[in-house]
């Protein structure tokens, strides 16, 4: 059967022609009356099926037009309609000529069994009703004109409640737009909207502002690769919309911080995705203080240990070799290797020494402190090996209150392990220098020793505090690690700088005393 379908709505017409399709019928499709009319000219169907109401011409007009054409007053016209549901309408259909007067949200299947029976003969109800569609012009204008008031009128209805509807939900969906933004603008963590086409910034909160270190006008229109490292590592997963969550660093001139970033898929029209960050870097900071005040606790039960199976029997083999010393003479070849044992065994207290003093050093007895006093102090307990190095030391302080509340003797022996590194570093000679600097926009008091020594290349420089690790023959390298500990329980940081033959900044960070 070959059926020619008629309807405005594109949509409806598709779905409705697969369907036919679908059950062997050959479909061809028009989108109002007047081109329903031209492809009926040129093409037999054996039925129509047609909306009611289209603009331009309408299903009514069109089937009373096909019943007044001798030609094709024989083809059956099914009209559908999703709104003349009223009895009258129905009957103005069928006495147009229609066939039948099916609804739109009624089932395929009524749809597919009035196709099947168009071929039958109509019963008595139906014949009485139905008609060859050659009413007269006055009486059809006259029973159209109702049905298109009936149709306004149901229209009208239905238009009202959509717009009161539509009204509604515009006034819930601007509190929801005004709530979502106070909550963009207010929220603790940073936001940014970035381009999922080319990995721009779109939009950013004041927070986010405030962890990257950039202004509105610095941010927007930011490529994400900009914001290295971690934007480098998001680009390629907002390309393609993936949901992200990792840990990442972010670096603005000189200072670094942690973040931890998740970022997903907006589902907007605008290709946009959303980025959260939360700087970290005081939670990484107190983690990692956490981890070595663990470590801290281990090796104490380690230094215990050493103590004492190591320490008693050392001692024992000390005294012994003291005495071999003293009982052989001078021109005997045993007297020969009692001096390196002895340098042996005093090496090993020096090592279990300094690690009982790094893992568990005592509780500092803080006191007001004036660091440019204590510098002088140190520099006095240092002349003799400066002189004997060839090393001018150098004091520079500007006039500002330098008071520091610390424990005396810790920070003396901080200073005094630093300040014998550096005189190793310089074995032929050179310059050290103490600067002292007020940093009165973090509250801090900077002392820079900075000494013009053999260096180191970056690695080395990296691992310079930790324990046990020394790039010099026969040293233990507790020193610069008891020295950041002592600093530690003071509320001091150490700082590290050192360049191969360009000498080595350390840098002490004070609290100012309150």
């Amino acid at each position: 059967m070959h059926i020619l379908l008629v309807d405005d709505d594109s949509e409806n017409c598709l779905a409705l022609a697969e369907v036919l399709k679908g059950e062997g019928y050959s479909v061809e499709t028009a989108s109002d009356g007047h081109e329903a009319l031209e492809i009926i000219a040129n093409h037999k169907f054996d039925a129509v099926i047609s909306d009611a109401l289209m603009p331009q011409m309408d299903g009514f007009a069109l089937c009373r037009t096909l019943k007044s054409n001798d030609a094709h007053k024989n083809i059956p016209v099914i009209i559908i309609t999703g709104q003349y549901t009223d009895k009258s309408d129905m009957e103005f259909a069928l006495s147009v000529g229609a066939s039948k007067v099916l609804r739109k949200t009624a089932d395929a299947d009524e749809l597919l069994e009035a196709l099947s029976k168009l071929g039958e003969v109509p019963d008595r109800a139906e014949r009485q009703t139905q008609s060859n569609g050659t009413l007269p012009d006055e009486e059809y204008l006259k029973e159209y004109n109702a049905v298109i008031v009936r149709k306004l009128e149901a229209k009208m209805s239905e238009l009202e409640d959509v717009n009161r509807k539509l009204v509604e939900r515009n006034k819930q969906l601007e509190y929801e737009r005004k709530k979502y933004r106070q909550l963009f603008v207010s929220a603790n963590d940073g936001i940014l909207l970035v381009s999922q086409v080319d990995g721009i910034v779109v939009e950013s909160n004041i927070h986010a502002r405030k962890v990257l270190r950039l202004n509105d006008k610095a941010l927007s229109q930011k490529k994400l690769t900009e914001l290295k490292p971690f934007g480098e590592l998001l680009i390629e997963k907002i390309g393609r919309g993936d949901p992200v969550q990792f840990e990442s660093s972010y670096e603005n001139g000189s200072s670094k911080i942690f973040l931890d970033i998740s970022g997903s898929q907006i589902g907007t029209e605008e290709n946009l995705y959303l980025v959260i960050l939360r700087n970290v870097t005081r939670r990484k900071e107190w983690l990692e203080r956490f981890i070595a005040l663990d470590k801290f606790r281990a090796l104490g039960r380690l230094s215990h240990g050493l103590v004492h199976e190591i320490g008693n029997p050392l001692n024992v083999i000390s005294v012994n070799l003291q005495f071999l010393d003293r009982s052989f003479k001078e021109e005997m070849a045993e007297k020969k290797f009692i001096q390196p044992a002895l340098a042996g065994v005093k090496a090993i207290e020096k090592v279990i020494r300094e690690t009982m003093n790094f893992a568990q050093p005592q509780m500092p007895a803080k006191s007001k402190l004036k660091l440019g006093l204590l510098l002088s102090e140190i520099a006095g307990l240092a002349r003799t090996s400066l002189l004997k190095s060839k090393i001018s030391l150098e004091i520079e302080k500007c006039e500002f209150d330098d008071i520091i509340f610390a424990d005396k003797s810790q920070i003396l022996h901080a200073l005094l392990n630093i300040v014998e590194n550096s005189i190793e570093a310089m074995p032929t000679g050179g310059k050290l220098q103490f600067k002292l600097e007020d940093s009165s926009k973090d509250g801090k008091i900077l002392l820079q020793i900075t000494d013009t020594g053999v260096g180191m290349d970056e690695d080395a420089a990296k691992l310079a505090i930790e324990p046990f690790y020394t790039t010099k023959e026969g040293a233990t390298g507790m020193g610069l690690s008891i020295s950041n500990r002592l600093f530690e329980l003071n509320d001091a940081s150490l700082g590290f700088e050192s360049k191969p033959d360009a000498g080595t900044t350390v840098t002490i960070r004070f609290e100012r005393e309150k």
